[in-house]
């Protein structure tokens, strides 16, 4: 009989050596493993490069859709008063012409109308309005009647609004220079806001609230599938014995399970930023056209948070092959990873609350500091001590992450599990003594 071949020390030289080889010899397996699987190579590979220019400018088309679709929608307004003055009819006509981008229909009733009267117009069975303005010749009051959940009526509402704003402004300087004064004089302060953020530190203030979530996002999903298959998935086809009886130290093909899933997630991170960088700045310019901002990819902070996007992402493969390892088939992991994946997002949309910046307190919180650190190298603000504090918070938290879950998949209850056997009990009599 052929005695078992022995496992070499952890410790010492040869010791060293032979897990590094064995660590890199596990790993190129498992990634071997997990790229064959279309699924796996679909999420990591190719959505990147595909759904990121396709989001961009799917959601830069609804934008447009949007705007087009409110401008040229067809409202219609009633308009109530005892006498309605010539100027709101020139500034209300009967019908507005299509050319004009703003299809509006007006209808008039010589009356005055309370607030339920108001309503019951709105809710006419025929020719109702959208809304309804009501104007009061004692005070000069207007009053704006219409149904916030109705989005022609909001429609209608802003029309009113412009042009109630506009008449007001006319009748006043008309006035004025009937009186023989300036209108000028009549606005006694004369408020102007000026922004004087450059236009390139606006166009990265808006990359800074997007990039933060879409890395948190880009990892975890990365993550995700090589996770699943490579502990869920093989224990559902029957493989995970084949992998645990290769000549190495359990604990060595452990790591190279989290190392693999998370080089995929560096994979998946750096072709998610190549697609932004070669779609992001175009298209989110044509969104940002007539406002005073540039779009520009900054490529120093993309390369500044590359080692913590590598440290975030062992982080996460350790967190989520752990979770994935305690399912028995690829469904119910993915039923597991879901509350996972929430844990994931929250900190990451924390980030992105007005007045959160990062300081040597938060750059200890998980995904939190990652998150903030970005969007302060996108904001090119001096972060040299938060960003040190940071790279060692993560390092720290990716080791405790992948020990603990080496130690959790390691455990013998759960390798018999995986076998489907059973722990061998011993039976007891009646009396309680064992049998």
């Amino acid at each position: 009989m052929v005695p078992p071949p022995t496992q070499p020390h952890d410790h010492g030289p040869t010791g060293i050596g032979f897990h590094l080889r064995s660590l890199l010899e596990v790993t190129r397996k498992e990634l071997r493993v997990s790229l064959r699987d279309k699924q796996t190579a679909l999420m990591t590979l190719v959505l990147p490069i595909v759904m990121y220019p396709l989001m961009f400018w799917l959601m830069i088309q609804g934008v447009l859709v949007a705007r087009g679709h409110s401008e040229s929608t067809e409202v219609r307004i009633g308009i109530a008063a005892v006498e309605v003055p010539a100027e709101v009819r020139q500034a209300f006509p009967e019908t507005v012409e299509p050319e004009d981008f703003e299809v509006l229909v007006t209808d008039y009733r010589a009356t005055w109308l309370d607030a339920d009267s108001a309503r019951a117009w709105l809710r006419a069975a025929e020719d109702e309005p959208d809304a309804v303005l009501v104007l009061a010749t004692e005070d000069h009051a207007a009053t704006v009647y219409y149904d916030s959940t109705i989005s022609s009526s909001n429609v209608a509402k802003g029309r009113i609004d412009e042009r109630l704003a506009q008449l007001s402004f006319d009748l006043r300087e008309a006035t004025a220079v009937d009186l023989g004064l300036d209108p000028n004089s009549l606005d006694p302060l004369s408020i102007d806001s000026i922004n004087l953020a450059p236009p390139k530190d606006q166009g990265a203030f808006l990359l800074s609230r997007l990039l933060p979530m879409l890395l948190v996002i880009m990892c975890v999903m990365g993550a995700f599938f090589p996770a699943v298959d490579l502990t869920a998935g093989e224990r559902e086809r029957g493989t995970s014995e084949t992998t645990l009886l290769l000549p190495v130290p359990r604990r060595t093909v452990l790591q190279g399970k989290v190392l693999a899933v998370g080089i995929l997630a560096m994979v998946a991170i750096f072709l998610n930023l190549v697609a932004i960088g070669m779609s992001a700045e175009n298209l989110l310019a044509t969104l940002a056209a007539g406002m005073d901002m540039r779009i520009e990819l900054p490529i120093f902070a993309l390369f500044a948070i590359a080692p913590l996007a590598m440290l975030f992402a062992l982080f996460t493969a350790a967190v989520l092959t752990a979770v994935a390892g305690h399912a028995m088939s690829f469904q119910s992991a993915q039923a597991l990873m879901g509350p996972v994946q929430l844990l994931f997002m929250a900190p990451a949309m924390i980030s992105m609350l007005p007045g959160i910046e990062l300081t040597p307190t938060l750059a200890l919180v998980p995904i939190l500091n990652v998150s903030l650190a970005l969007e302060a190298l996108l904001m090119g603000k001096d972060i040299a001590l938060e960003y040190a504090i940071t790279a060692g918070a993560l390092l720290v938290q990716a080791w405790l992450a992948i020990a603990i879950s080496v130690r959790l998949l390691g455990r013998e209850s759960l390798a018999l599990k995986e076998s489907g056997k059973k722990k061998p009990t011993r039976k007891r009599s009646l009396f309680g003594k064992a049998r």
